[in-house]
């Protein structure tokens, strides 16, 4: 199933749990970084980590848990594999070195076959992190994607978080270009904080999607819808990219090339391939039929 959209759920609220996971978001993050305050993060590791156990062989969606960075982020590891819990994978913040990646992913590897295909997500979200990306992905075979966060890059960088985005707008573009370089998922957009601007949320998955994006990571139920619609792909799209792939088909036929279409766009074989990525990419969408 391919994600759009991950929501974002305190680690210690675990009453919202069941609720997030009801939801319309393709995945869940359990969040014991940023959500949870210092002195109540033993007891969300621990209403986590049961959580898990008691309900994740049954959960319908991935569930991840993001786990807090440096020692801390090591222990929570710990603490997860050792309850005997399983999730889909693991996000990483402020992840710099791949160092830390691999000592991560040999924590998994002591559970065994059981937690096998859990994956490691790396958060970039500062200058080192942005020109280690590299090195991140070949820290262990678990990192198949990675997200960006746009507050504490910004923070880092010492820059001013504005409307237009200009700030990360590098940062972003040098993410999802490295990712494909490196054979990478699209990487997973940074939260967005206007939490009730949803016009403005709806430019900027639109923004991200066309630098090479492939999801958003979300902090209330209410942005959800707009995210998988942005990240989605419409019967619009699909019924041009059918009419693409089979005009283009008929044209080589007869020993043409590139064509217009009826709207006027050019086609050429770019357009086409682009084409063949929609209608590659609309199986797996939540909601198709095969996709769960």
């Amino acid at each position: 199933m391919r994600i759009r959209s991950l929501l974002y759920v305190p680690g210690n609220r675990s009453a919202l749990f069941t609720k997030a996971m009801a939801g319309a978001a393709d995945a869940v993050i359990l969040d014991l970084e940023d959500a949870v305050p210092p002195a109540g993060k033993p007891v969300a590791r621990a209403a986590v980590a049961d959580w898990l156990l008691a309900n994740a062989d049954d959960a319908a969606k991935p569930v991840f848990v993001r786990i807090n960075d440096g020692e801390l982020g090591l222990e929570d590891v710990e603490a997860l594999v050792a309850s005997g819990a399983a999730f889909a994978g693991l996000l990483v913040p402020k992840a710099e070195t791949g160092g830390a990646i691999r000592c991560l992913g040999v924590s998994l590897d002591a559970a065994g076959p059981r937690l096998a295909d859990v994956a490691l997500q790396p958060i970039i979200e500062s200058v080192a992190g942005l020109y280690a990306l590299a090195e991140l992905a070949a820290a262990s075979r678990r990192v198949g994607r990675f997200s960006f966060g746009a507050g504490d890059f910004v923070a880092d960088l010492g820059g001013v978080a504005t409307p237009e985005r200009t700030e990360t707008l590098i940062a972003r573009a040098e993410i999802a270009m490295r990712s494909r370089l490196l054979g990478l998922a699209p990487p997973v957009a940074h939260v967005f904080a206007p939490i009730a601007d949803l016009t403005a949320l709806r430019r900027a998955c639109v923004e991200d999607r066309a630098l090479g994006f492939g999801a958003r990571s979300c902090i209330h139920p209410s942005q959800v819808e707009v995210v998988n619609a942005s990240f989605g792909i419409s019967e619009a799209e699909l019924r041009k990219a059918r009419e693409i792939v089979a005009r283009s088909a008929s044209n080589q036929a007869g020993g043409a090339g590139a064509f217009q279409m009826p709207d006027g766009t050019f086609v050429d074989e770019a357009v086409v391939r682009q084409a063949r990525a929609i209608l590659a990419q609309a199986p797996n969408l939540p909601g198709a039929k095969g996709s769960r």
